[in-house]
């Protein structure tokens, strides 16, 4: 059996949101068993909370942003993929605005948070998603296709549609390869794609790097 994990005490990281362009304060806190994890916006009265649950996914331009009601907190991914790399099932974050801190535009940030307090087992089991036959999904021109498997591998090839700065990565995902090889993966966006993120009011917070 694999127990539920919650993190061993509370930590905490300031910054600026990187579309929103706010100044936010975040707090992980633990969790008890069966809480999965969850945004609470102590800047709103009754510090109400926002469950990480697909049905909850109200918004997936540039960012995933999650709603509960009239509740929203933007760009959930890096602080998401942190837990599940990490191995955290339960945890509160806790938010001033209305989206995490950036950082440097990677989870690695978040990672330092949860390895400075560590993880806690708890008595419950974990309960795992199997699956039992191929699933794909076509958006746009992402193709996705998840296979059965007896551990989570991922393989990834990315481009865009000019065949510009193409990637591939394969590997087997366990708290161990999540800190070395994908953690630091930045979020990132073309030159010419810019002026229509502005536009948009998104990237208030970015910084724009040009390659080396």
């Amino acid at each position: 059996m694999v127990q539920q994990q919650t993190l061993r005490d509370s930590t905490s990281f300031s910054g600026i949101g990187l579309h929103s362009g706010h100044r936010v304060n975040m707090t992980f806190l633990p969790a008890a068993p069966n809480t999965g994890i969850r945004f609470r916006r102590v800047d709103l009265d009754g510090q109400p909370e926002v469950p990480a649950r697909l049905e909850q996914v109200a918004e997936t331009t540039r960012s995933t942003t999650l709603a509960h009601d009239s509740v929203k907190v933007q760009t959930v991914e890096h602080v998401l993929a942190t837990f599940a790399g990490c191995g955290v099932d339960n945890a509160i974050v806790e938010l001033d605005a209305n989206e995490p801190p950036i950082a440097d535009g990677s989870a690695r940030e978040y990672c330092r948070m949860v390895d400075e307090v560590g993880l806690m087992p708890q008595g419950e089991p974990r309960e795992a998603y199997a699956v039992h036959s191929p699933i794909e999904l076509t958006v746009g021109e992402s193709l996705m296709t998840v296979f059965p498997h007896d551990r989570l591998k991922l393989t990834c090839t990315s481009a865009d549609r000019r065949g510009r700065y193409t990637q591939f990565c394969s590997l087997e995902v366990t708290p161990e390869t999540w800190r070395r090889e994908l953690s630091h993966a930045r979020t990132f966006c073309f030159y010419e794609e810019i002026e229509y993120l502005i536009r948009n009011g998104l990237i208030k917070g970015g910084v724009c790097r040009t390659p080396s």
